[in-house]
């Protein structure tokens, strides 16, 4: 079989997959009239990561008057990836439009659109959408749009509400959403009192809830109990829950307050002796050898580590940005560094949510 024949089938498997995708997203949809040249290009852009050109092609097709409903809800996909949920949201308004459109794809395409209203942050639009659709209520996916709107827009009883509905429909949970309210609930509380009772309800659900735990943490601290605090984050350490540099800035905080920086290095060296696992306990004490002044024991800290099996690829990053070591910048360009608990997602960032499942408070040091 000669190469463009290989070509040729892999180009019909793609659109196969793409109509299959699209078809099948949260409802099925009827079946598609056949599509002209300029989808067939258009789908090409798409998995060719060349997005406006895609989206240049779609827009031909679907102004032209008499395009298939699934063009524009893949036109509405692509403003979506490229973040802009406005332009998203209006075409599919314009699609809701269409009275010919059977039960099916227009309850998929009602989903669609209550998503795009809360991915722009118009969390009330979402939920008043869905609400007046009895139809859709039930779909377990729109139930995870009304509750996360819910939760963006600080309503969290109705949130939680929606997430129990969630769960009688389904038997299953959104990983980490019970706490992530109570999370939410602790920072935007009236009073310490209050905070403590919701961190209290989410670290008795999860126990090594991390934003639970810092938070935790700093309560004690502004409520003068600064060798809780400190006790508090030293099981943090030790527990290997530190994400990131702002978890161990707000660790400092207590430990220079208790006026016990010296004991936090202390702790560190401990903790890399004995192999920690957890790049920033390494990344942090390098950083205070650094800050006294002692360049080459940061890089000997970094590097020891960075020599182990299964070093985290961070502490190798920050050595190849501190010591401009190009051979391990080269290694490490493309790597990378945080992957989801839950689902197993990769990304160079750490966020509260799995860009993926959702997962809260699931991104870390891979």
């Amino acid at each position: 079989m000669s190469y463009t024949e290989i070509a040729s089938i892999s180009l019909a498997l793609i659109i196969a997959v793409v109509f299959i995708f699209f078809l099948t997203r949260r409802n099925a949809v009827h079946k598609p009239k056949k599509a002209d040249i300029s989808f067939v290009n258009a789908i090409s852009a798409f998995f060719n990561g060349d997005d406006n050109t895609a989206i240049e092609k779609l827009k031909n097709v679907a102004f032209k008057g008499a395009a298939n409903p699934e063009i524009y809800l893949i036109l509405g996909f692509l403003y979506r990836r490229k973040s802009d949920f406005t332009r998203a949201a209006q075409i599919h308004e314009m699609m809701l439009g269409n009275q010919e459109l059977d039960k099916d794809f227009r309850n998929a395409l009602i989903g669609e659109l209550a998503e795009d209203y809360m991915l722009a942050g118009q969390y009330a639009k979402a939920v008043s959408l869905l609400q007046n659709e009895h139809q859709v209520m039930n779909n377990p996916d729109n139930i995870i749009t009304m509750a996360k709107s819910a939760l963006y827009s600080q309503s969290y009883d109705k949130a939680l509400q929606y997430h129990i509905k969630y769960h009688k429909i389904t038997g299953k949970y959104l990983p980490g959403f019970f706490e992530k309210c109570m999370v939410e609930k602790a920072v935007n509380a009236a009073n310490p009192q209050a905070s403590f009772k919701h961190i209290k309800s989410a670290l008795e659900e999860n126990k090594q809830c991390r934003p639970a735990r810092i938070i935790k943490g700093l309560l004690l601290l502004k409520t003068d109990k600064v060798q809780k605090a400190v006790d508090e984050f030293q099981s943090i350490i030790e527990e290997g829950l530190l994400r990131d540099m702002n978890d161990f800035k707000n660790i400092e905080k207590a430990y220079i307050a208790a006026g016990k920086e010296a004991e936090l290095t202390t702790l560190l060296k401990q903790q890399t002796s004995a192999g920690a696992v957890n790049p920033f306990i390494h990344t942090a004490l390098a950083e205070k050898y650094e800050y006294n002044g002692e360049k080459e024991m940061a890089k000997t800290v970094l590097e020891s580590y960075i020599e182990q099996p299964d070093s985290k690829i961070i502490a190798a990053k920050v050595y190849a940005e501190k010591f401009n070591n190009k051979l391990i910048e080269h290694i490490v360009k493309d790597a990378y560094s945080f992957k989801c608990r839950n689902c197993g997602f990769e990304t160079n960032q750490y966020k509260d949510d799995c860009p993926k499942c959702s997962a809260y408070d699931s991104i870390y040091p891979k």
